[in-house]
């Protein structure tokens, strides 16, 4: 776990949106990754905050989050809602990964949300 100390002070509804984030993240690398470590930081970066969830398992082949492709079926639910608790703020949500190369998700939520 890696926090900066100089993250300023958010809205409690940011709070709670990066805490479910994360939650979930951690979640699906206890179900899924085939690991029992992940690596957590959090960071100001230019006007926002973003926080970075990391695994070395076993990766996939993550679907679309964005665009007319973007994913809608029952077994991305979480990261449906990831996606939609970054959006609802302003902020991005992106995850990036390949079957073993582990998995990197990364959220972030302008200052301002």
């Amino acid at each position: 776990l890696d926090v900066a100390t100089s993250i300023p002070d958010v809205p409690p509804l940011v709070k709670i949106a990066l805490y479910r984030v994360l939650q979930e993240a951690l979640s699906n690398i206890r179900r899924h990754a085939g690991v029992v470590e992940a690596q957590v930081r959090m960071f100001g970066d230019d006007g926002a905050i973003r926080l970075e969830i990391a695994d070395r398992g076993r990766g996939f082949s993550p679907p679309p989050l964005v665009g007319p492709e973007a994913t809608e079926q029952q077994a991305h639910i979480g990261l449906r809602g990831m996606r939609e608790r970054a959006a609802m703020l302003g902020g991005t949500l992106e995850v990036t990964s390949r079957p073993g190369a582990g998995t990197r998700v990364v959220v972030r939520v302008p200052l301002d949300a």
